[in-house]
């Protein structure tokens, strides 16, 4: 996430240190229109999101190198570089299965938005904020990265927000040298209201039309992928496979014969800790819960040990 910033800089710094860039209101030229707007539509890394951010039209643009940046936007500045990075990450599985009120209000609380910092980073400040209508936050933090002998100090600020299934992220920061970290803070506080300029002019464009044209099937995706029935049909066959095997076997195929109650009561309770074993490991492995499959397959598993023992006490009263 950090990488492509930090190595831009070092090397836009180390190999020409010498040049004295030249020093443009990009504040006053945002504010006077001249700017530019970018939108994801289409992109392979957008994930299907459609936003889009205008920046100063003279800033230089280009693909982002890690496989969530989708776009990098760079200027210079007195010896050091302008940069902001679009991110668009899907969210970890288990975070599918809360509301984004829910996620929102717990992510971005005053406690929490200083946990949102870069492993190494500096928290500065951060507050709860909105990004057309969905919530998030931004914060400021501070970070060093050395790399070929060089060690570059980086001042960020970082809009993060979530949409449909999604954390969106417009990194925006200056980096510098370690040894002119006092310029590069006071360039990164010059620049600072530019970056907010370019964080408020997020618009998302498909807002609408996801709630409405794909209704549930929307909500099936984001929680289990494109091919959610796939994935359905194949935790189904994974979850009732297990979970049955054992006593179709003692019925079938050892046995051949129904069992007592009791005997089908204690073959229920010993299989039903193992499956609730194996069922509680895989559930933590991804994130989920076990649900009421494992009740039902208790049920079927008892129904299925004692099949044919009704008839079999039939018969027998008939002798």
């Amino acid at each position: 996430m950090k990488k492509p910033f930090i190595v831009s800089a070092l090397v836009a710094i180390a190999v020409s240190p010498q040049l004295g860039f030249s020093q443009t209101s990009d504040l006053q030229a945002f504010i006077s229109g001249h700017k530019t707007k970018y939108s994801t539509e289409g992109h392979p890394k957008a994930k299907g999101i459609n936003i889009s951010i205008e920046y100063p039209s003279y800033w230089q643009i280009s693909e982002g190198e890690s496989p969530n940046v989708i776009q990098q936007f760079t200027s210079e500045g007195t010896n050091t570089l302008i940069q902001c990075l679009i991110l668009i990450k899907n969210q970890p599985f288990f975070m599918r299965f809360f509301s984004s009120k829910h996620i929102s209000d717990v992510m971005f609380s005053s406690k929490t938005i200083k946990e949102l910092t870069p492993e190494g980073a500096i928290f500065i400040k951060g507050e709860k904020a909105t990004y057309d209508g969905q919530p998030g936050a931004w914060l400021i933090y501070a970070m060093q990265s050395e790399r070929a002998g060089l060690t570059a100090e980086t001042y960020m600020i970082q809009h993060i927000f979530l949409y449909s299934g999604k954390m969106i992220m417009l990194q925006c920061g200056v980096g510098g040298l370690a040894n002119s970290s006092p310029k590069v803070e006071q360039e990164f506080t010059r620049y600072r209201p530019v970056f907010q300029l370019i964080g408020n002019s997020i618009i998302i464009h498909d807002k609408g039309t996801k709630l409405t044209n794909e209704g549930g099937n929307s909500i099936m995706k984001d929680i289990f992928g494109e091919y959610w029935w796939i994935t359905l049909i194949i935790s189904a066959i994974f979850t009732w496979g297990i979970g049955l095997t054992p006593p179709l076997l003692i019925r079938f195929a050892f046995l051949r014969r129904p069992i007592s109650k009791r005997w089908a009561i204690g073959t229920v309770i010993l299989f039903g800790f193992i499956n609730f074993m194996i069922f509680s490991a895989n559930a933590s492995a991804h994130g989920g819960r076990i649900g009421g499959a494992f009740i039902l397959i208790a049920c079927a598993s008892y129904a299925i040990l004692r099949k044919g023992a009704r008839k079999k006490s039939a018969y027998k009263d008939n002798l």
